[in-house]
């Protein structure tokens, strides 16, 4: 039955909405809740009032309003969806997706609700799902610029990065003026190789609507994709001084500043800023205890987790980062530590890597294969579990250890191919030792990463500029191929994913002075992994394997110890190919300053 409010009710209701124009709530919902006294089946009365308790930060009122309104309409999809967001806002996920999957069986096409949902979804990490949502209306041509950029999001989440590129320009194609669209796009670029192009997107946003500390930022990781790392380094600082709590930006300028100057402390400054401030930054402490173990100062970097530890002692992430360092020098608070963290999180896979490791390094070769079963049941392929495994089976005698460490099997050798233009091996590997050695313009070796003394740099093959880069993949296709085929098939956790394709998941050069050299470690994203010299230093010929590739010893000490098993010399030319999860490293060499090893390697995975 239709409702009729005397005039006087309509007068109330107008004045109310002009006072919700212009933003007085306060004085506006007192007159909307007597038109509700008078006529409390009002539902678009529900409406505006639930609009404005909204606004008014009353989120609890807003939710009552808006189920009112719903129980009076039914059939009114904005109103679910408007629920919908506001649940998701008040930690209500579960309750949220139910409302907002109610308001699209309303209206199937409702743009709002299908945004909405989306949005959810993407919070809860379920991208393929948002995909699947936007998809349709994405193939209609109509979706608008918000779900645009949420199907480009969820892209990027799903590793999509081609399709959420071509997302964010069909933004910038049809909104040429919106530099948001223009900066999202450019991250995507950064984020899919292709620097160049990500810095000209993220200049001409910046020439639209000025430098936003997010624009500083992508343009930052565009000009790291390039190496022009003092360029970086500056708009890193613009992003840290504007937003201390950036998490990323924090990381990345710390690692720039440590690799130019190889100073710990100089390269802690912002890092020490902003834990002043905020002392409760516990990412930002994890963040500064992994600077100090790379610069080789395990003590100090504990401490720094300690300080927060006695701030926040049930902090995961904290406790994890604890155990992980302790293990190379102090076993048993490596196991404090960890119990601690499994204590907190039970089926965390962090906390139970540290688990397992600190019992390999306090003689619970059981234990930790108990974890790593545990582990490799949820996923046969993780990595870390894999060689936590090996270790455990080695120590407990176990003969199915020797299938996994097959180094007479699995560890092959050979040299690469002469890629054409080049007349033979001594010519491109000249071309290519000068051409890798021009990268190496840093002076100290990435944050968390194996070598020490030394530098690295990301290759990317396919965009470099000079050609005996551009050269290597194919130079290295013809033993990869061979590899694959050599090993074959089978049932082991190697043969098993052996496609007889594969793909470049990543290649770096390291460059390594005197006395550098790589600390034992394994590969836990990679299928196979690699070792292919460039250019090495005289010491290599010297008796007692200095600079030559080890495999088999742990990074972390075990009980019983475990020392290196297998031994392989490096020659200019020659490509190693093995197992991503055995572990390996390099024994350090000697020689005069101007000495290096220079190599190139990468990881491949099945195609």
């Amino acid at each position: 039955m239709a409702i009729h409010p005397s005039a006087q009710a309509l007068d109330t209701l107008r004045h109310a909405s002009a006072l919700l124009r212009v933003g007085r709530h306060a004085d506006a919902q007192p007159l909307l809740r007597d038109v509700l006294g008078a006529y409390p089946e009002l539902a678009e009365v529900h409406w505006l009032l639930a609009g404005s308790l909204s606004e008014s930060g009353d989120l609890a009122g807003a939710q009552r309003e808006l189920r009112t309104c719903m129980r009076l309409m039914p059939d009114m999809p904005q109103a679910y969806v408007e629920l919908g967001r506001l649940l998701s806002s008040s930690g209500q996920p579960r309750e949220a997706e139910h409302v907002l999957r109610q308001a699209l069986s309303l209206d199937g096409n409702g743009l709002s609700a299908i945004g909405a949902l989306a949005r959810l979804l993407l919070m809860q990490n379920q991208a393929d799902e948002a995909c699947r949502l936007i998809e349709p209306v994405v193939r209609r041509g109509t979706a608008p610029t918000e779900l645009l950029v949420l199907y480009g999001h969820a892209l990027m989440s799903l590793g999509k990065k081609t399709e959420a590129g071509v997302a964010f320009a069909q933004i910038t194609q049809a909104e040429p003026g919106n530099p948001d669209a223009r900066f999202q796009l450019a991250a995507v670029l950064a984020d899919s190789d292709q620097p160049v192009e990500a810095e000209q997107e993220v200049r001409a946003g910046i020439a639209l609507g000025g430098k936003t500390p997010d624009a500083a930022f992508v343009l930052a990781r565009a000009l790291m994709g390039q190496n022009r790392f003092a360029e970086a380094e500056a708009e890193l600082l613009q992003v840290v001084h504007a937003r201390p709590q950036h998490i990323v930006a924090q990381g990345n300028l710390s690692e720039l500043v440590w690799m130019r100057c190889g100073n710990p402390d100089e390269a802690s400054a912002e890092l020490d800023v902003a834990l002043r401030a905020d002392p409760d930054l516990s990412t930002l402490r994890i963040a500064k205890a992994r600077l100090l173990i790379t610069a080789h100062l395990p003590e100090r970097s504990l401490a720094v987790l300690e300080e927060g530890l006695a701030i926040a002692g049930a902090d995961l992430g904290l406790l994890n980062a604890a155990s992980q360092i302790a293990l190379g020098f102090d076993a048993v608070r490596a196991m404090d530590y960890a119990r601690r963290a499994l204590r907190i999180a039970p089926e965390d896979h962090s906390a139970l890597i540290a688990f397992g490791n600190a019992s390999l390094a306090t003689g619970g070769a059981r234990e930790a294969l108990n974890i790593s079963e545990k582990l490799r049941r949820i996923d046969p392929y993780d990595g870390q579990a894999l060689t936590m495994q090996a270790d455990a089976w080695r120590i407990l005698g176990d003969a199915r250890y020797h299938q996994l460490a097959d180094y007479a099997g699995l560890v092959r050798a050979e040299f690469i191919d002469v890629p054409k233009g080049w007349r033979d091996m001594p010519a491109y590997m000249a071309d290519l030792a000068r051409d890798v050695e021009h990268l190496h313009t840093l002076n100290a070796h990435p944050i968390g990463q194996s070598l020490r003394t030394g530098t690295q740099v990301d290759l990317r093959p396919e965009r470099s500029p000079h050609a005996a880069i551009r050269a290597f993949p194919q130079a290295i296709a013809g033993p990869v191929d061979r590899y694959m085929g050599a090993v074959g098939h089978g049932d082991d956790v190697l043969r098993r994913r052996n496609t007889g394709r594969y793909r470049l998941h990543s290649s770096w050069s390291v460059r390594l002075h005197p006395n550098g050299f790589h600390a034992s470690h394994y590969h836990p994203q990679g299928w196979l992994s690699s070792a292919c010299y460039i250019h090495l230093p005289p010491a290599i010929e010297n008796h007692g394997g200095e600079g030559w590739l080890q495999f088999g010893k742990p990074a972390f000490p075990t009980t019983p110890p475990l020392d290196a098993e297998y031994f392989l010399k490096p020659e200019p030319g020659l490509l190693v190919l093995f197992p991503s999860y055995m572990w390996h490293g390099t024994a350090p060499f000697s020689g005069d300053p101007a000495d290096s090893r220079l190599t190139i390697a990468f990881d491949v995975v099945p195609a």
